[in-house]
């Protein structure tokens, strides 16, 4: 796995473990401010890099057997906004 490949898988386990976390856990506000700004850095890249980072974090879904934290993976180029802006 290369350095692209770890810092995606770490950021898709990070994001989906904050997203899957109790709302009295983790106050979904507060969620919010932690994931925003790293999720603005993904929105900041080219059409080209953010085809790539979605590649990278579909690749993470492929490699997660459980079932919930997959589909919140697969879920997650949409969630941050990487795919619908061209």
């Amino acid at each position: 796995m290369n350095v692209n490949q770890v810092l995606a898988r770490a950021f898709a386990s990070v994001v989906v473990s904050i997203d899957l976390t109790d709302d009295d856990d983790i106050d979904p506000d507060i969620a919010t401010d932690i994931l925003e700004p790293a999720a603005a850095f993904f929105r900041d890249l080219s059409e080209e890099g953010r085809r790539e980072a979605t590649s990278l974090i579909l690749q993470c879904a492929e490699m997660e057997d459980n079932p919930e934290r997959k589909r919140a993976i697969l879920e997650l180029p949409e969630a941050i906004g990487i795919l619908d802006e061209s």
